[in-house]
């Protein structure tokens, strides 16, 4: 019997995101490529440190199919780094990284021109078996596929997402049959499953979309089923396991409360132990201030100084009425804020409305002006001792509006 196979499971490392924050000049990149690096750097290091045989992504590298050198250059440090440690480097393809042309190549495909040890890259369905000092496992991969590559042109998205289904049942039981029974498996796949929480990666998906049953992937010839494309960790099946690793990192606040991190996983023929590991990442704060009934600048200066804000991506959301706004003094909050964060988001506010002051619960349509504006005086406390003057003035300037309107 071979030893505990050890493996990293990661996914959507999203190299490339440059949402809230700035170039430094320092380092020469941008501040949130920077931390989507050091995140990927742990992952790594951890990797490296206990004594890890493989490290798995399971699509979406870059950020978009045309990273800039640097950011090439960034990813490639990783991966030698990993390769030099005797690490098996297996990568598929994901969404972001696939060009709509089928014949162009991907940015990470050049590892296969290079050659590193042990790094593979695949950009179309394949069985490969990895060879390590714990013995052999076989990846059964499936890159993502464009239903636009895959469909005839007029298609709607129901014929669409069946085709693909199909397709995908046909493809996977084929592999099946080409696969060593007798070694532990791994299937690695880059596709969204009906029933998982989506996270940010439902708004910033390129094309449409076609979801899947879980059986499509949970199939009891696989020990362990390593998803990427869903950015927030979850386990969608237990026999054989099939979880998204999630993200490395946060790519916009509707991941703010999701904790990041990658799959840890100790495969057997048969029998598969894994365990989600939390990474340290740059958090994202929204604080909600209602300034209705209080002033608004107060309010939010006291919401804002019991929050921990070092280091955050942060953004103010407020709820005021608008005869309020010019209280809530938006530069002075700014400037604030950015004393205490990495960086702000914006200031967001939503406007209440502030007519009830206009109107009283007395006051009806079948009431003439006269009658309205007595009933509101009546119940005004401040206004009893000039009733009649304030009277007396309405009906003039309603005498004046029926003579303006007969010269007319």
């Amino acid at each position: 019997m071979s030893d505990v196979i050890k493996i990293i499971h990661t996914a959507d490392l999203h190299i490339g995101v440059q949402n809230y924050g700035r170039l430094d000049s320092k380092i020469g990149m941008h501040t949130r490529i920077a931390d989507f690096l050091k995140s990927l750097d742990k992952v790594v290091d951890y990797a490296i440190e206990t004594g890890q045989h493989a490290f798995l992504i399971s699509g979406d590298i870059f950020k978009n199919r045309e990273p800039d050198v640097t950011q090439q250059r960034e990813f490639a440090k990783r991966i030698k780094k990993l390769s030099d440690a005797g690490i098996k480097v297996y990568m598929i393809i994901g969404n972001h990284d696939l060009h709509n042309s089928v014949f162009k190549a991907t940015s990470v495909e050049i590892y296969d021109v290079l050659d590193m040890p042990g790094v593979y890259v695949r950009r179309r369905a394949d069985i490969d078996v990895i060879d390590t000092s714990a013995g052999p496992f076989q990846v059964v991969a499936l890159p993502y596929m464009s239903p636009s590559n895959l469909v005839e042109e007029g298609e709607g998205i129901g014929d669409t997402a069946q085709y693909i289904r199909n397709s995908i049942d046909t493809l996977i039981d084929m592999l099946v049959k080409r696969m060593d029974k007798t070694l532990p498996t791994i299937f690695m796949s880059h596709f969204s499953i009906i029933g998982a929480v989506p996270g940010s990666e439902k708004a910033i998906m390129l094309g449409r979309e076609v979801t899947l049953p879980v059986s499509t992937f949970a199939r009891p010839e696989f020990d362990y089923v390593a998803m990427g494309h869903i950015h927030k960790h979850q386990a969608l099946y237990d026999h054989p396991a099939v979880v998204y690793s999630g993200s490395i990192d946060r790519v916009d606040f509707s991941e703010e409360k999701e904790q990041k991190g990658f799959v840890e996983v100790e495969l057997f023929k048969g029998d598969t132990f894994w365990r989600f590991i939390p990474l340290d990442t740059r958090p994202f704060r929204t604080i909600y201030v209602d300034g209705s009934k209080d002033d608004p600048y107060d309010k939010a200066m006291e919401k804002i100084e019991h929050e921990d804000l070092e280091g955050a991506i942060v953004k103010l959301k407020v709820k005021l009425p608008s005869h309020k706004l010019s209280a809530l003094k938006e530069p002075e909050l700014y400037k604030e804020l950015r004393r205490r964060a990495f960086y702000v988001a914006g200031i967001e506010k939503e406007i209440t409305s502030d007519l009830s002051h206009l109107r009283h619960p007395g006051i009806t349509e079948r009431m003439d002006v006269r009658e309205a504006v007595g009933e509101y005086i009546s119940k005004k406390g401040e206004y009893e001792d000039i009733k009649e003057d304030l009277l007396k003035v309405n009906d003039e300037l309603m005498q004046e509006l029926k003579e303006g309107e007969a010269i007319l």
